[in-house]
């Protein structure tokens, strides 16, 4: 069954899609508004952007071509970007993206990084973009390789709506409504979701928020699966998935949780998530 999921994902992720960037086995053109181991038990560690190599998990959305990253909203514009280049957005707000994405830098520019108007840009060794003005970055090493860290705004045409886990996650689940936790496999293998069992009876799925507004960031969305089930949706951005319950919870959280799914049960997640979530950093 789970090879069957994989299957169907690909099918659904490459019906459309027959030029390069179906690659990444991620490529939805769907179009609608976007809107975490334990959150913070340990932070989450250094993101960087995925190489372009086949079947590579969605960390981060991708952009679409001629993505130009302003130093805000509607402000002077810092750098242009290429096609499909993975990026990371903390939530939508106004019609814009704050944005996120580390670029590849030399060893003197580790040690100089003053950067210049028309200097080329990669990321993870693919071709990202360009400067398009004189900007000083922070820079970081984690002893194998050094980045620079360039943010700033982008407008919501720019982020590919198939790459925001939200949108992906609405659709997916129109083709998958048993809502089986073996049918998630493929998701999660596509967003690189982490697992976690410590919540028993509960195993959650999740990934963290961008990091862009907390160094130090919880969760964005979890799967949250009992019996073999997905009962439920916790989110930190807007969702809207058909055929749910929205329940609100501690942190600025939410559940959405499916038809169906008992009384007993929905209190009982709700509990052990809150005493959970409001313990941590």
């Amino acid at each position: 069954m789970k090879k069957f999921c994989y299957l169907a994902l690909t099918m659904l992720l490459f019906a459309c899609h027959s030029d390069k960037h179906s690659r990444f086995g991620n490529e939805d053109e769907t179009t609608g508004a976007a809107t975490t181991t334990s959150a913070k038990k340990k932070p989450a560690g250094k993101k960087t952007a995925a190489s372009t190599t086949t079947a590579v998990p969605v960390v981060g959305e991708r952009v679409s071509p001629g993505t130009v990253i302003r130093s805000g909203p509607k402000g002077d514009i810092i750098a242009t970007l290429a096609d499909y280049i993975p990026v990371h957005c903390a939530p939508l707000k106004d019609g814009w993206y704050p944005v996120s994405v580390d670029i590849d830098i030399t060893g003197a520019e580790y040690t100089k990084p003053l950067f210049r108007k028309g200097r080329k840009l990669k990321v993870n060794g693919v071709e990202a973009g360009v400067l398009e003005k004189d900007i000083r970055l922070p820079v970081a090493t984690n002893g194998e390789k050094m980045w620079a860290n360039l943010s700033g705004y982008t407008e919501k045409k720019n982020i590919r709506g198939g790459t925001v886990i939200e949108t992906a996650l609405i659709n997916y689940l129109r083709q998958h409504k048993d809502h089986r936790e073996e049918d998630m496999q493929a998701f999660i293998h596509n967003f690189k979701l982490e697992e976690d069992k410590s919540l028993r009876p509960y195993t959650l799925y999740f990934n963290y928020e961008s990091g862009i507004d907390d160094p130090s960031p919880l969760y964005r969305m979890v799967l949250v699966c009992q019996g073999k089930q997905l009962i439920g949706v916790v989110h930190s951005r807007p969702l809207d998935l058909a055929g749910t319950t929205t329940r609100r919870l501690q942190r600025n959280f939410s559940i959405h949780y499916f038809n169906g799914i008992e009384k007993s049960l929905q209190e009982d997640f709700a509990t052990k998530f809150n005493k959970f979530i409001v313990s941590v950093d």
